[in-house]
């Protein structure tokens, strides 16, 4: 009853205020004050419900302060609003400048209570912040803080700024500090102090911590702030004393270990199905988590700090995900600003000398490692004969970096390999500013397999020649390579070498695992016999992306190294506070071979890399670009750029549907640190231009209510239709899904472990607390359109801005676009999947409810669009078992095959037939020949997708939709729900890309195939086969947030062909047309005969038939079958159909089909997966088709689908279609 009053109200109100504004939701649970309902303009405007603050309140300058009866929630909500501002305005006075963006957010965490590592690039402000937060904590709560910092000279820094920031705020603070810099007299006062607690922030480097603990130990502290996180995951004794400093006892300590063995228990239980056992188990560990989280609310907040963490993640380590909820995890920054260049030279040391003197210093110059570190110094003494401080690093060497930085050295010198110090310990954003080549970066692998050895020479080499080998070879090749990888595992590196020795003599192999001998002994088998083949050789020969060159009497593979070139050029471009810094890198081309495989292979794992000539950029322009972000780092560092710069990168929080979706985009810009919020996994990563917190709803949070309000969850007011919408709750024993509160009971097992997507949205809003800005990444269609609305809904009271974001790929690419062209919800999409939920909702259950009635069975439904659906099914039936016939096809001397059909015939009158086909002379006449060119399909479409998807793998409708859902969010296709063709600008270079380097330019076709809306066709993200695709997981080189299986691979490589057939050029075919007459029969024969030019059916084969010349020939075979000549329909045909006619959408064919399947009205035929409609399915439909035919014809549906584009495109109000399906009901109602 109150729902209908408050909704009356807010009408009304609304009516007065507004008459063109109606209501368009109320949301049960919603308000962020009471916890009761909220409608949709109270919530998008950040407000509490209208019984919380009535609207005369609304014009004071602070309504808020006129809520009646705040919970303590919102109290919180508002205290922590509080002392953020507060904190703001003490940050400003103690530094001059407004804390920036992601110093807010940091402060909003610990405000609210919460550990986490602070990763962060240089300039940044990490230890500012920290030394300002301990000082505010001490004067609004009178907290006890600890800040550690890695070195004596960085504590002295720390302890002076404090005292300073105090003195400038006027702040009576003890602040004490020890460290190696002191004279004794001090350092004995110091520890005096210390050992008295006579002090509220504490200042010490981390040898303090381990050497003089006995100060502080048994010390409880409130906050600890601990700068170089790296240095102190380097000793496990060094974590555990911060642990305990923070309040967490040696017990609690042990329950969290313990914890992370029964999570390694559980994984293997998981996966040997021994579910009894682990259900016990998980119970076990509920048990513990509980206790840990009890304990965790009596201990302080810690913060640990770093520009990067190279930590290896040991237990140590992971114990603060089990007691604090956030993983100290190890980042690799990908995120890259980089010029890609290149020149071809025939005098590559005079080229570098001359480019290193327009580039000027701050260069690192890569030599390929075939040449070896002699080739360095030689390179070395080259330049510094010539003017250029230039000195060789082929080893760590610290002091040489130090200058190097200081600028006494122009350029260092090291090899192009991901093991060179040059490559991986560099990180001198204001130094660096190019990357040198000489020579293209690669790897010489020596053929003689059996006299060099090495496990991982020969897996280099089975991956690179593995596509030049017939296609049995390649699957064999890929299956050693698996192999190979395993058994570099399990050998002994002491016994590597023995092994070497063993082949080259060949004595048989020492004492190692069976597993490993036999890999070893099959893939130098295999090696052996396929390098010792003419055929081999030449591919290689011939090859556009490999060398081969003879030194002596050995035969060298000259093999591009594509990671030693992305993690060297990476080096000139970093993260810092301004974004990622621009570099630029030039190779220098000393082999064109390897060269193009480099190009070509770069771009597997980095889609957006372009590579381009130097002659065709202005290289002035680069430098200066390059110099203004060199100079931008400086000023960052050396403290003299205010926090406006510096929130050019921006702090938000994405949330998508999917967890893989959340891992998949978390890992596109690096290894992401993890943490929780409630019962949220929050990803963190930096892109450059934002700090994502990237996290997951698990698909819609919201659904309408199904209890006794309105119709079926909708009210009614003034003649206007507002849906309720709960929270959902699933059913964690039986699966069961319902929006009705029970209780805390499911409504049919009655069992208590229930699920609330409420849960999920009050962890969502804490995180959002957190943020300025919430961007909403659900798919990009009207399902995914609402949810987001929904999640608008429930988190802009707690965050000032709300934005979406639309991207129809999952990579790096598509979601920087995306996040440049932020937008508002789509209304209009919002309303059509309004219009939507309520017809499926009032048709659905209006008829169902009669369903149910006549048959006597809950399980049974009804829809507009699942009944003329099952209709064509049950239609097709009658058909096909009316045209049952014998069929014969005949096998003709010159190949071809006739199929002629007859009535069916009885036993004699068949076995007659059989015998005068067998004899029968067959005539082919009036045969033409014609030159015909052969265009491509077009790329796929949902429905499309779906039909091939059936007709070549067996796959169901509901199985490649779900392995289509998995390719779009592990980043391997574009948006799978599209009835669009249309081809994007990246979607033609990425076939062009592949088809060149296959089979030349010359086959290469671009087509846009055109077509309306913004959605694209269903393509590859990238220029890589299955093969390929296959070949890059089994090294280890790609890996996904989820596994993919062959059916992945399979329905991949459906998509991938059938994308890169249309974009190559047609193919020129012979056409034929014929008669065959035998006996009294004439069948007409079409097809192609020869292909005269190849074009696309290199990668989409077209069937041919055999030679045929006009004349009489013998028949060699008859086969008979009877079956009908009207076949039952497929799932594939079935949404071929609805489709053709109009009905359903991308997003619903498959869920139409598996809902037929998931109410028993249809069943699926064992061999040709052909549709067969039950008893119980021709029951229903005959009772519906009876009784309401009008509403479920194929036209009204058909009609109403029309009417959803136009809502969606804003050309229909949607309340006049609800009005007009209201009328309906009441129609349905009135049949009995």
């Amino acid at each position: 009853m109150f729902l209908n009053v408050y909704t009356r109200k807010l009408y009304e109100y609304l009516l007065e205020k507004n008459p063109s504004k109606i209501m368009k939701a109320v949301f049960k649970g919603l308000c962020p004050n009471c916890g009761g309902d909220i409608d949709d303009e109270r919530a998008s405007m950040g407000l509490p419900c209208r019984m919380c603050l009535p609207d005369a309140y609304l014009k004071h300058s602070n309504p808020l302060a006129y809520i009646h009866n705040p919970s303590q929630a919102y109290l919180r909500l508002v205290y922590e609003s509080k002392q953020l501002e507060e904190f703001i305005s003490f940050f400003e006075k103690a530094t001059g400048s407004k804390p920036w963006a992601a110093q807010r957010v940091w402060a909003r965490r610990i405000i609210a209570g919460r550990s986490f590592a602070l990763i962060a690039p240089t300039g940044m402000g990490k230890t500012v912040f920290g030394s300002v937060f301990a000082l505010f904590l001490a004067y609004k709560r009178g907290w006890r803080s600890y800040i550690v910092v890695p070195t004596a000279l960085l504590a002295k820094q720390v302890s002076e700024r404090l005292l300073s920031y105090a003195e400038r705020l006027g702040l009576d603070i003890k602040i004490s500090y020890y460290h190696s810099l002191l004279t004794k007299k001090e350092a004995k006062s110091r520890l005096e102090e210390i050992k008295n607690r006579d002090f509220q922030i504490l200042v010490t480097t981390l040898s303090f911590l381990n050497m003089k603990f006995e100060f502080i130990e048994g010390e409880k502290f409130d906050f600890i702030f601990v700068d170089d996180v790296d240095s102190l995951l380097r000793s496990s004794k060094s974590v555990d004393k911060v642990l305990m400093l923070l309040g967490f006892k040696q017990e609690d300590l042990e329950k969290a270990f313990n914890l992370m063995d029964l999570r390694t228990q559980l994984g293997r239980l998981l996966r040997s199905r021994r579910y009894p056992e682990s259900s016990k188990l998980y119970d076990k560990m509920v048990k513990l988590m509980e206790e840990l989280e009890e304990n965790r609310k009596n201990v302080g907040v810690l913060v640990v700090s770093g520009a990067s963490i190279r930590a290896r993640r040991t237990k140590r380590v992971r114990l603060f995900r089990e007691l604090l909820g956030f993983e100290v995890a190890s980042r690799i920054d990908i995120g890259r600003n980089v010029v890609d260049l290149y020149i071809e030279s025939e005098n590559l040391e005079e080229e570098a000398y001359r480019l290193i003197q327009k580039l000027g210093p701050g260069g690192l110059v890569y030599i390929p490692m075939d040449l070896g570190a002699e080739y360095a110094e030689r390179i070395k003494r080259y330049l510094v004969e010539r003017g250029i401080n230039a000195e060789a690093y082929t080893r760590p060497r610290k002091r040489i970096l130090e200058k190097f930085s200081q600028g006494v050295y122009d350029v260092l010198i090291g090899m192009a390999s991901y093991r060179s110090p040059l490559v991986r310990g560099i990180d001198l954003p204001y130094t660096v500013r190019y990357a040198l080549f000489i020579g293209v970066p690669k790897m010489l692998i020596d053929l003689d397999i059996r006299q060099r050895f090495r496990i991982s020479k020969a897996i280099i080499l089975l991956a690179n020649i593995r596509e030049l080998l017939p296609e049995r070879d390649q699957l064999e090749a890929l299956r050693l390579i698996n192999e190979l990888r395993i058994a570099n595992r399990i050998i002994p590196r002491e016994l590597r070498e023995e092994i070497a020795k063993s082949i080259a003599e060949g004595r048989p192999l020492p004492s190692i695992p069976e597993r490993a001998k036999i890999a070893v002994e099959e893939a130098l088998e295999f090696l052996s016999d396929i390098l010792s083949r003419p055929s081999v050789l030449k591919a290689l020969e011939e090859s556009p992306y490999i060398g081969l060159e003879k030194r002596g009497e050995v035969f060298y593979l000259i093999i591009p190294d594509p990671v030693a070139y992305i993690q060297a050029s990476g080096r000139v471009s970093r993260m810092y506070a301004g974004g990622v810094s621009k570099g630029i890198s030039i190779v220098l081309v000393d082999n064109d071979r390897a060269f193009n495989g480099l190009m070509r292979e770069t771009r597997w794992f980095m889609e957006d890399i372009v590579w381009r000539r130097l002659s065709e950029v202005d290289l002035d322009k680069v430098i200066e670009e390059v110099d203004r972000d060199r100079r931008a780092i400086k000023d960052l560092l050396e403290g003299r750029v205010k926090a406006e710069f510096k929130d050019l990168i921006k702090f938000a929080l994405f949330v998508v549907e999917s967890p893989n979706k959340a891992r998949t985009i978390a890992r596109l810009f690096g290894r992401p640190s993890r943490r929780q919020v409630g019962d949220l996994t929050v990803f963190e990563v930096n892109t450059g231009e934002y700090i994502l917190n990237i996290t997951a709803t698990g698909g819609h949070i919201m659904d309408l209510i199904t209890g006794n309000v309105g119709l079926h969850g909708v009210l009614e007011v003034d003649g206007e239709y507002v849906p309720v919408y709960s929270t959902i709750k699933r059913c964690l024993k039986c699966g069961y899904t319902f929006t009705e509160d029970f209780g805390s009971k499911c409504p049919v097992c009655g069992s208590e472990k229930i699920l609330d997507k409420k849960v999920l949205i009050d962890s969502l809003r804490e995180a959002a607390k957190e943020v300025d800005l919430v961007i909403l990444g659900t798919d990009a269609d009207a399902e995914g359109e609402k949810i987001s609305w929904d999640l608008y809904m429930a988190m802009k009271p707690f965050t000032q801005e709300v934005k979406r974001a639309e991207f129809h790929e999952v990579t790096r690419r598509a979601l920087r676009e995306a996040l440049k062209n932020l937008r508002d919800i789509n209304l209009n999409l919002v309303e059509a999947q309004i219009t939507r939920r309520v017809e499926d909702r009032w048709i659905g259950f209006e008829l169902s409810h009669k369903l149910w009635k006549v048959f006597g069975s809950k399980r049974l439904s009804a829809g507009r669009v699942q009944t003329p659906v099952l209709g064509w099914i049950i239609n097709r039936m009658y058909e096909s078992k009316k045209s049952l016939r014998d069929f014969f096809e005949l096998r003709l001397e010159n190949g071809l095959r006739v199929v002629i059909s007859e009535p069916r015939m009885g036993r004699r009158e068949l076995k007659e037939y059989l015998e005068k086909l067998k004899e029968a002379k067959v005539e082919i006449a009036n045969l033409v020949r014609e030159e015909v060119e052969v265009k491509p399909p077009p790329p796929f479409t949902t429905d499309s997708m779906l039909k091939d998807a059936s007709t070549f793998l067996g796959m169901g409708a509901a199985e490649t939709m779900a392995l289509a859902q998995d390719l779009f969010e592990l980043g391997l296709i574009t948006y799978h729900r599209t009835d669009s063709h249309r081809v994007s600008q990246v979607g033609i270079e990425i076939a062009k890309d592949y088809i060149i380097s296959r089979f030349g330019p010359a086959f290469s076709a671009p087509r846009v195939w055109p077509a309306e809306g913004a959605h694209e066709c269903i393509r590859p993200t990238r220029s890589m086969d299955s093969a390929k695709l296959r070949e890059l997981m089994t090294l280890g080189l790609l890996r996904f947030a989820k596994r993919v299986t062959g059916r992945h691979l399979a329905l991949y490589e459906l998509i991938f062909r059938r994308f890169i057939a249309s974009q190559m050029k047609p193919v020129k075919a012979e056409k034929i047309s014929f008669e065959v007459r035998v006996l009294d029969k004439i069948v007409k024969v079409e097809g192609y005969s020869r292909i005269l030019e190849n074009g696309f059916n290199l990668v989409r084969p077209m069937r041919t038939l055999p030679p045929v010349e006009e004349g009489v020939t013998k028949v060699v075979e008859v086969r008979r079958w009877r079956a009908p000549s009207v076949p039952l329909y497929t799932q594939g045909d079935i949404i071929a159909l609805m489709k053709e006619r109009g009905i359903g959408r991308p997003s619903t064919y498959a869920k139409i089909v598996e809902t037929l399947f998931e109410r028993g009205y249809v069943l699926s035929s064992k061999r040709r997966k052909a549709l067969i409609p039950t008893r119980i399915g021709i029951k229903v439909y005959e009772y519906l088709s009876t009784r309401f035919e009008k509403f479920i014809s194929e036209e009204t549906t058909r009609r109403l689908e029309e009417a959803m584009r136009l809502i969606e495109a804003g050309k229909l109000d949607y309340q006049a279609v609800i009005k007009e399906l209201r009328k309906d009901i009441e129609v349905i109602k009135s049949i009995y």
